[in-house]
């Protein structure tokens, strides 16, 4: 059975007078060990929250930096990758919660707090690569496990390498010449 995160990504903002407030989480190995399809097995990262209340709007602009230990793509080792992360959150009021946006909420009048934890979850995802591989060094060479890449080297097969074409396309250029000279 899962444990659910409850209630601790939330920002209660009834109560809080006009003006600028802040709000700081952290997400660990908890967090990720919920939301799997990150795949990160260990990570930290901090979320800042500067929350601005103004009469109908609420505007919080929103800072994430840490890392989490990724699996490398090409040695399958894991690696340390740095997170970074600022955005922008517009919250309004009104009766029309189905026009929210990724960038602008409607809340219902009666809403008193806001639940952050699928907007981190989203922002962190973006950070994301979508090949995630070893940082490359100064002399621009990767990182990586140079035994694995060794063994995956010896397991490459030589017909992956022919830059020859398929000889089934030698066929249709010959019918494509065939009906351009005619």
């Amino acid at each position: 059975m899962k444990l659910k995160l409850v209630n601790q990504y939330i920002i209660p903002f009834a109560g809080l007078k006009e003006g600028y407030h802040e709000f700081s989480f952290a997400f660990d190995k908890k967090f990720f060990d919920e939301y799997t399809v990150l795949e990160a097995r260990e990570g930290f990262v901090e979320a800042l929250v500067m929350l601005e209340k103004k009469d109908s709007v609420l505007t919080l602009r929103i800072f994430m930096t840490g890392s989490l230990e990724l699996q490398c793509d090409r040695c399958l080792d894991y690696f340390q990758f740095p997170i970074e992360y600022q955005g922008t959150l517009i919250v309004k009021f009104g009766r029309d919660t189905y026009s929210s946006t990724d960038e602008i909420w409607i809340l219902d009048p009666s809403e008193h707090e806001l639940n952050m934890e699928q907007y981190f979850f989203e922002s962190i995802g973006l950070c994301l690569p979508i090949q995630r591989t070893h940082p490359q060094n100064s002399d621009h060479t990767f990182t990586c496990n140079q035994n694995m890449l060794k063994i995956l080297e010896t397991l490459d097969h030589p017909d992956k390498r022919q830059n020859d074409p398929d000889p089934r396309w030698n066929k249709l250029k010959e019918l494509l010449n065939d009906t351009n000279t005619n």
